[in-house]
């Protein structure tokens, strides 16, 4: 699949899901807004590469696939890449490695083999590791965390 799919995203988790001029806007409302996300309606299996042009306003630009996810800008510390493992839930913390600016459009690249992850931002590799993957099959979904706003502009997974 190559097409945009931020039309088909669904809200899950106290997503609200906003049309703007520069593509979607995704805030948490009510309890539980923790996980707050736009999940696609289908479901995928490795290997396949997330594709993401995005920006929050603050912290918690979240990709998720599984039990994984990868966490830009985390509310405790945004100079660390949070990165779980979508097979084991293993949350990994990468010092230096988390940082975007605020409110300015970054490409963030989530890439899934069989056995290899990698987190790409803005064309520097930031994560690189190993896992099992084979036989998750699970939608992609994107979202803020703690009250900030995640605009996106396209949302594409392609085969890897």
């Amino acid at each position: 699949m190559s097409d945009d799919l931020i039309r088909t995203l669904i809200p899950y988790f106290g997503c609200v899901i906003r049309q703007t001029p520069d593509g979607i806007e995704l805030v948490g409302q009510g309890r539980p807004f923790m996980n707050a996300a736009a999940l696609t309606p289908q479901t995928f299996r490795a290997p396949f590469v997330i594709r993401a042009a995005a920006k929050t306003d603050t912290t918690n630009l979240r990709l998720y696939w599984h039990a994984g996810e990868v966490i830009l800008n985390w509310e405790c510390n945004v100079h660390e890449l949070r990165v779980h493992d979508p097979r084991t839930r293993e949350e990994l913390g990468l010092p230096g490695k988390g940082f975007i600016t605020a409110n300015a459009w970054h490409d963030v690249e989530w890439s899934l083999t069989k056995r290899l992850m990698r987190v790409v931002v803005d064309g520097d590799v930031r994560f690189e590791g190993e896992g099992d993957y084979a036989d998750i099959v699970a939608p992609v979904a994107i979202g803020p965390c703690f009250g900030s706003t995640v605009t996106v502009r396209s949302l594409v997974v392609t085969p890897g």
